[in-house]
């Protein structure tokens, strides 16, 4: 199992102590990432002859003064045992570069597994990640108040991922099999939500089509009922055979 890294919660730190009003103690910090990311495994081994685990560990290195995160002015800290942690104006930057792809991963409630995998390719990249946000593309009201390239890169997701599953002309959610054309007649025509089983992003320079052509076997169509549910839990959304199993008792849709 994957051990968390001291720069794999570069990111997230700055996110939540910027979020906390630009301070937090690594207290406070140790148990917010602890809930985003869900170290699990040999990161929850009690250290020997203490009583808290590898991970708080982990989180103390990083917030320590001679540690490359605070010499490098990413955050600032007082001097003393559990002091506040302050995020620095070059931390502020390098956080605002990166904001978009932050607030899509904890936004969009993805397995913990998941939003460490990305962290861990952000800080071994180096380069700026562009994601695609589907958020940005359900209400197709906001089509002439979005003009950005996430909606851009997101349209040409959704339009690719309705194709690849429309059969028979025909799109319905892949959980409960609702399909809105037959219920709602012409108006429901195209309507669904495309559900992200992954994060779904580029790093800058890569070749959007050939993203979109990986990134369709990690998204689904779903109504918005199932959606709201596969994401009711923030830190374990459910499988697509997860909440499958929720209804499989029930399909009526699906019955041809």
């Amino acid at each position: 199992m994957q051990r968390i890294l001291e720069e794999d919660l570069h990111l997230p730190t700055l996110y939540l102590v910027n979020s906390n009003n630009g301070t937090i103690t690594t207290s406070e910090l140790s148990e917010e990432l602890r809930n985003i990311l869900n170290p699990r495994g040999e990161d929850l081994e009690i250290l020997d002859k203490r009583s808290d685990d590898k991970f708080s560990q982990i989180v103390r290195n990083l917030t320590a003064k001679e540690r490359s995160f605070v010499k490098n002015g990413f955050i600032a800290r007082e001097s003393g045992r559990n002091s506040p942690l302050f995020i620095t104006e070059k931390g502020i930057d390098y956080l605002n570069t990166n904001i978009q792809m932050v607030e899509y991963l904890f936004n969009n409630n993805f397995k913990a597994s998941d939003v460490l995998d990305t962290f861990n390719q952000l800080s071994n990249i180096g380069k700026k990640a562009e994601l695609f946000d589907e958020n940005t593309t359900i209400n197709e009201g906001t089509q002439n108040i979005v003009k950005t390239k996430v909606y851009k890169r997101s349209s040409k997701l959704r339009v690719e991922a309705i194709k690849y599953y429309t059969e028979e002309n025909k799109i319905k959610c892949k959980v409960c099999c609702f399909d809105f054309e037959d219920f709602y007649g012409e108006h429901g025509k195209g309507f669904i939500e495309i559900h992200h089983q992954k994060p779904v992003y580029q790093f800058d320079g890569d070749d959007t089509e050939k993203t979109i052509g990986q990134a369709i076997k990690n998204v689904i169509p779903v109504c918005p009922n199932c959606h709201r549910m596969i994401h009711r839990s923030r830190t374990e959304p459910l499988s697509l055979d997860e909440i499958k199993k929720h209804v499989e008792n029930d399909l009526d849709f699906c019955e041809d």
